[in-house]
């Protein structure tokens, strides 16, 4: 590793942070309406699971592709999230989605952070 490859990694290190980031894609077949809708329901009862910091559900800014979102959110611990999923309500919500949207889901721990002052 460069010197200032090294200095970049000490300068923004974060893995160790705790923190996981779940980041969900979505291909909406239904009405985006619909699906933001419904999305907003199982957001609320994310939102109430222990671990759970916050989330963002952003749409394609190209309108030949606005059937396409991505959700990120931010989780304490892989453990919040894993016991989140499993809570009693979870897969209801989900196959709620699921009638509207397909999707590829990943969790992901931090490695780099950058935020300006």
């Amino acid at each position: 590793m460069t010197a200032s490859a090294q200095h970049a990694k000490d300068r923004y290190d974060a893995s160790g942070k705790g923190v996981v980031t779940f980041v969900n894609t979505f291909t909406v077949s239904s009405d985006p309406l619909d699906f933001e809708r419904v999305f907003a329901d199982i957001s609320e009862f994310m939102a109430a699971q222990p671990g759970f910091l916050q989330f963002t559900l952003s749409k394609h800014v190209d309108a030949a592709r606005g059937n396409e979102y991505v959700n990120i959110a931010l989780w304490t611990d892989v453990q919040s999230w894993r016991d989140a999923i499993a809570a009693p309500g979870f897969a209801d919500h989900a196959k709620e989605l699921r009638a509207r949207a397909t999707n590829v889901a990943n969790l992901y721990e931090p490695r780099l952070e950058f935020v300006k002052a």
